[in-house]
């Protein structure tokens, strides 16, 4: 059986056992805001775990998308390690627990799966007797193993939910064994297989470790897709899969490597090969933090091996179109997105092998530097030169360089590498990453879960009408409910029916007004959804006091939301223009819509050209023009998709969705078709008027749009009006022949700033001969340091210049003073450079007497600071800056 009919069969088998079937998160995890990636199955049913879902479901299933870093180093050197994988699961919310999912569990792999039972060993926790008493009915005692905490108990954190585990695993075969006497299923080499994880969550673990059963006991498993496909099909390897093998076909195309002389390396490419494609399909785009650092980290280790192969161009984009023709039948997104995958990639890759070439050139310094410098070992044998850990890893972490590239390299010279000062080095890195990293940015909303399961949604009156009756059905003040919220409080009010929006797919929460009567009156100042449907109004109270369970009237700043609908309306019709335009690899890749503007984040690799800037507005507005009816629709996700929908990058959607619809009336085909929640105008029409006010570079193959429409857009327009009649005014100019008055204007400043720049520096050298009287002698050569001020900096060079005529041989090194900042300059003579000295080195040493920063050529360098205090104590100790 192929991958896609062992998961189809692993759902229906839980389907026709009353499961429902939950579609896979994003990896980006909506489940838990602790955790940087979706890591596993439950991860999404969190709030179902703990009671606070209102889900009527009591039983589920899925496959869902996961990713790892735990193992990375495993990864191609072991026959099961990956970083993306599918996991398949079970879950019970207090329903059944271990009699059936045991059950379940062992006739899925060998009635379904048809797994020899003789290979199949199961382990449970040491204490488990319950778990134990159950699999002996099923198995003989002698191929269930009880194993520790370590591997069998599960814990949600050190309090808490937890529970006993219980693993199956497949038996590959003596060959695979690591050999050692007792090697058995509680080994940890490549012989015993884990294919499915079994987890009892029945405890509540007490602040001082006492385990309470749990009123609800819950049932959570977790069965890796590549495994299980591996054992049904004979393998003992999951890369020896269709998960895998046509990915590896296609990188033994672009490398003269055979695949089975340099396994681990085809391996693990393929494994990043697919977690990028899957990371990037989810909206994560490659970064220098949080997600985006770990996918621009494994993109980078993929690179590397092509490197080492002798590769050095982009390869990976191509096999991350393979990737997504793959994995289409269980995840038709990624087709869709499978040219913004890849020119993402592509851009990155470029990037990276651009950083590689400056890291070649910093390994030279780093040689260069350390091949006197001998190791420290004890051992009166030592006599290779050695590159320190710490700088070995700086090469790593900022250019990528592999370690062992830097030790290949290196030994070539002569040298040897710290590899132990590395992993220090390393540690570190990863420690302060861990700790500088704290979740997605999410905040905790168990309390507003558990409100949410007790009162229900509120119902969202907001796309038919600006105003709604309520009740009120809960008033918060910082986090606890209370009965009153009194004039001049401020606090949370819940009601049952709400017309204001709440932030929620890029678009701004309405404001307005809560009043009661006789007057009573409590200003909107945000709305949010912090679980499900349930809204949440933050309030201050102007007049009056509001009570739990009384009557209000709800009502929006009606003015303000007519012009986010506006501006929402226009994002849509933007996206169109752009794919028209540009192309339809371009998504939307996030956005923000205001009643003042909007931004438009978009996949694209280029800086937008004026001519496409101005054909997106007249697309945009042309629309805009013909009036056309804006529909909404609530549909099946399939009939949307059919119909050619566009989804939004890494967004979730249920079973239905609401569809916005813009097309001309009596068409055909639509002119935009979006899945999208927001509010929008009738018309397009209503819009009025569109204008694009700046493009930008939002990250590596991702553009920014800010523009704005209607009553926004006249404003914007008349502004710059202003601005052009001031102009008109001051150069005393008509408006057609503004451009070539001010080009006068700027040309005829340039040329007087020469010449007051000439002026200067004819006044500085003046003055050089009171300079010569300060040089020094030091380490044989010659050294002037010195101080001057209000110099630009072409002045201060050509004066450096100058100088080290003056000297014939030696540094001369220039702190000059303007507006209360350093500038300095560092000029070597030919013969003084030849002979070792380095202007770039001793700028830096310079640098780091006046807290700057500075660099250059080994002739002529510069730099600054901002404080003249200690330009005094620099040319004091300016001998130092030579050493």
């Amino acid at each position: 059986m192929n991958s896609n009919e062992i998961r189809k069969k692993f759902l229906d088998y839980f389907v026709a056992r009353g499961h429902k079937v939950v579609p896979s998160d994003s990896l980006i995890p909506s489940g838990d805001p602790t955790l940087l990636f979706t890591s596993a199955g439950m991860v999404q049913f969190k709030k179902h775990f703990l009671g606070q879902s209102k889900d009527a479901f009591t039983r589920a299933t899925s496959c869902q998308k996961s990713f790892r870093t735990s193992d990375i180093d495993q990864v191609g050197r072991t026959n099961r390690h990956l970083t993306f994988f599918e996991m398949l699961g079970n879950f019970s919310f207090g329903d059944y627990f271990k009699q059936d999912a045991i059950a379940w569990g062992w006739e899925f792999l060998t009635k379904e799966m048809g797994l020899d039972k003789d290979k199949l060993y199961i382990t449970i926790y040491k204490d488990d007797n319950e778990a134990h008493d159950i699999w002996k009915k099923i198995i003989p005692a002698s191929r269930i193993i009880r194993m520790g905490e370590e591997t069998n108990f599960w814990n949600m954190g050190p309090t808490g939910p937890c529970g006993p585990c219980s693993e199956l695993l497949f038996d590959l075969g003596p060959e695979m064994s690591c050999g050692k006497p007792g090697c058995g299923p509680d080994c940890s080499c490549n012989r015993y297989l884990e294919v499915w994880n079994l987890v009892f969550t029945q405890f509540d673990r007490q602040e001082n470790g006492e385990l309470k059963n749990l009123p609800r006991k819950n049932i959570d498993t977790g069965m890796g897709l590549e495994r299980l496909v591996a054992v049904v099909n004979n393998k003992n390897n999951v890369f020896e899969t269709d998960l895998f093998e046509p990915i590896i076909e296609d990188l033994s195309k672009y490398f003269e490597a055979e695949p089975s002389k340099h396994k681990e390396q085809y391996r693990m490419m393929a494994d990043h090969a697919r977690a990028i494609t899957f990371l990037i399909g989810d909206g994560i785009l490659p970064s220098n933090e949080g997600r985006g650092y770990v996918l621009r980290r494994i993109l980078r280790r993929a690179l590397r091996q092509g490197k080492l192969f002798g590769i050095n161009d982009p390869f990976l984009y191509k096999v991350t179109a393979r990737a997504a023709d793959m994995m289409k039948e269980p995840y038709p997104d990624l087709v869709e997105r499978r040219e913004n995958i890849a020119s993402i990639t592509k851009m990155e890759e470029e990037k990276f092998l651009e950083t590689l070439e400056a890291g070649t050139r910093m390994l030279d310094e780093l040689i260069a530097k350390h091949s006197g410098t001998r190791s420290a070992e004890k051992s009166a044998l030592a006599t290779k030169f050695v590159i320190p850990g710490s700088e070995a890893f700086k090469l790593y972490d900022t250019y990528g360089f592999p370690l062992d590239l830097t030790r290949e390299i290196a030994s070539e010279k002569g040298l040897s590498v710290d590899e132990e000062g590395f992993k220090a080095a390393q540690t570190e890195a990863q420690s302060k990453s861990r700790s500088a990293w704290s979740g997605s940015g999410e905040k905790d909303v168990t309390f507003y879960s558990k409100l949410h399961k007790e009162l229900g949604d509120t119902v969202f009156t907001g796309y038919e009408s600006f105003e709604s009756e309520a009740d009120i059905k809960a008033i918060i003040i910082s986090g606890n409910t209370v009965e009153t919220i009194r004039e001049g409080e401020e606090g949370e009010i819940v009601l049952s029916h709400t017309p204001f929006y709440a932030e929620s797919g890029g678009q701004s929460a309405d404001t307005g007004v809560i009043s009661g009567p006789g007057g009573v009156a409590a200003e909107v100042l945000d709305t949010q959804k912090p679980s499900g449907a349930l809204f949440v109004h933050r309030v201050k109270v102007k007049h009056g006091s509001f009570v739990k369970g009384g009557k209000v009237i709800a009502s929006i700043d009606t003015e303000r939301r007519k012009s986010i609908m506006r501006h929402h309306t226009s994002t849509h019709l933007l996206h169109r223009a752009l794919r028209d335009i540009l192309g339809t690899h371009v998504t939307q890749a996030g956005s923000l819509v205001t009643p003042d503007y909007f931004r438009f984040d978009f996949t694209h690799l280029a800086g937008l050209k004026p001519d496409e800037i101005k054909a997106a507005e007249q697309a945009v507005n042309r629309a805009i023009f013909n009036n056309m009816p804006v529909v909404t629709t609530i549909m099946k996700i399939d009939e949307a998709r059919k119909l050619g929908a566009m989804a939004l990058f890494g967004e979730k959607y249920g079973e239905e969705v609401r569809s916005v619809c813009v097309k001309p009336t009596g068409a055909q085909d639509h002119f935009s078709l979006e899945l999208c929640g927001g509010t929008h105008v009738a018309r397009t029409g209503d819009i009025g008027f569109f204008k694009i006010t700046a493009e930008s570079s939002v990250a590596a193959g991702t553009r920014r749009i800010e523009a704005v429409a209607g009553f926004a857009a006249e404003a914007y327009v008349y502004g710059l009006q202003d601005i052009l009649e001031k102009l008109k005014d001051t150069l005393k100019s008509s408006g057609p022949e503004l451009p070539e008055r001010l080009a006068r204007v700027i040309s005829r400043q340039k040329e007087l700033e020469k010449d007051i720049s000439k002026l200067k520096g004819q006044l500085a050298s003046g003055g050089t001969s009171d300079l010569m009287k300060d040089v020094i002698e030091v380490g044989g050569s010659k050294v002037l340091a010195g101080k001057t001020a209000d110099l630009d900096t072409d002045s201060l060079r050509n004066l450096t210049d100058s100088l080290k005529v003056k000297i014939g041989s030696g540094v001369i090194v220039l702190f000059n003073t303007e507006a209360g900042k350093i500038s300095f300059t560092v000029g070597v003579t030919r013969d003084a450079a030849a002979g070792g000295l380095n202007a770039g080195k001793i700028a830096k040493n310079i640098a780091k007497m006046i807290d700057g920063s500075g660099g250059g050529r080994p002739e002529f360098a510069q730099g600054g600071g901002k404080d003249p205090s200690k330009i005094d104590e620099a040319i004091k100790n300016i001998a130092e800056a030579l050493k």
